[in-house]
């Protein structure tokens, strides 16, 4: 039955297309659309529906028909898509057709006209309000679509069968329902909206122009010591600091005490390759040793010089920032049992050496 309805309605189509609109198209063009127009009625005929809307879609594009509004609106029916399908059919009820139309045209305006009779009373109804919203501007999603300001609070066309519904009000976990219309239903959703969590007002003290040390009668600059979250951060920041210090003075001081030994023992590798072979004798050169040796010799006391310096530059640095790190650590740890005080300590470095130095 479906057959004998769609595939000759869709075949002759372009075969009948004297009108002034379809001659403005090329031939390739309405050859194309009377194959589209087939392969969407076939598809209808076999119940892919999304295949036959995306066909006759195209074929649409290309040259307009009435008879491709036709299955477009069928197969939207068939998928449950009732309020788009209203749509289509009254796009071809609407047609000012002209005297000279195809008898298909005609016959289709006729069709659509009965079959848009028996969607119509299908389509249902919903009514989406947010109470206790206010002046608050709260996104409300349908299907994972946005719903538009102007159509909460009043009723709106809707396909039957399970909806969902998010709504997502500013500081507040989003809110989610869902819905189920039957034919024809007409309801109504009403989704109670939480007050937004209060905001807690700022704490009394100084350095918030609430309290002593606040500021001046004319709100300047504050008078008094740093607020009391401030000196937390520059707590933190003092032993985060020093733990830093700390760890990268100990690394360089443990890489330079590995460089020192090492210095020491290519050194004595020089010497011992030098007494082996007669580099130490009194006349200057033993029997054996060659300039290739005192080469080798003078390669390894380079080596160990090098070896050595790099040692000691790390052995001070990273003793250096040792101390420092945990004198910032000890600072910080003391200055919580111990906020008032006038005494201080800071590492230095000198070209005679590194120590700490203070005064209490």
């Amino acid at each position: 039955m479906l057959l004998r309805r769609c595939v000759p309605f869709a075949a002759a189509l372009m075969l009948m297309l004297p009108t002034r609109e379809a001659r403005a198209q090329s031939d390739a063009d309405k050859a194309a659309a009377r194959s589209l127009a087939t392969q969407g009625a076939e598809a209808f005929t076999s119940g892919r529906f999304d295949e036959t809307i995306d066909l006759l879609t195209r074929a649409e594009a290309l040259v307009h028909a009435p008879t491709h509004l036709l299955l477009i609106a069928r197969a939207q029916t068939r998928l449950g898509r009732l309020v788009a399908a209203k749509e289509t059919y009254l796009k071809i009820v609407r047609e000012e057709l002209p005297p000279t139309a195809p008898l298909a045209f005609r016959k289709a305006q006729q069709e659509a006209r009965e079959e848009l009779a028996a969607v119509d009373p299908r389509i249902a109804s919903l009514r989406i309000a947010l109470e206790g919203a206010g002046d608050r501007k709260i996104s409300v999603m349908l299907d994972g679509q946005p719903v538009p300001d102007a159509l909460l609070g009043v009723h709106r066309p809707i396909d039957p069968g399970t909806h969902g519904i998010t709504v997502v009000p500013p500081g507040l976990s989003p809110i989610e329902q869902s819905i189920t219309l039957g034919d024809g239903e007409k309801k109504e959703l009403t989704i109670p909206i939480p007050e937004a969590p209060a905001m807690a007002p700022p704490l009394a003290g100084p350095g918030n122009g609430q309290g002593p040390g606040g500021g001046g009668p004319s709100g300047g600059p504050p008078s008094g010591p740093p607020s009391a979250g401030g000196e937390r951060t520059a707590n933190v920041a003092m032993l985060s600091g020093g733990i830093a210090a700390s760890a990268l003075g100990l690394g360089g001081a443990v890489l330079g005490a590995v460089f020192l030994a090492k210095g020491g023992g290519t050194q004595q590798d020089a010497n011992d390759l030098s007494a082996t072979h007669g580099c130490e004798s009194p006349n200057g050169v033993g029997q054996s040793c060659t300039p290739l040796i005192q080469g080798r010799i003078r390669k390894l006391d380079t080596d160990a010089a090098s070896q050595k310096t790099t040692g000691a530059i790390g052995l001070i640095a990273g003793g250096a920032l040792l101390v420092g790190g945990t004198t910032l650590i000890v600072l910080e740890l003391s200055s919580r049992s111990a906020p008032s005080r006038t005494a201080w300590i800071a590492p230095y470095v000198a070209p005679t050496g590194l120590g700490v130095r203070g005064a209490f």
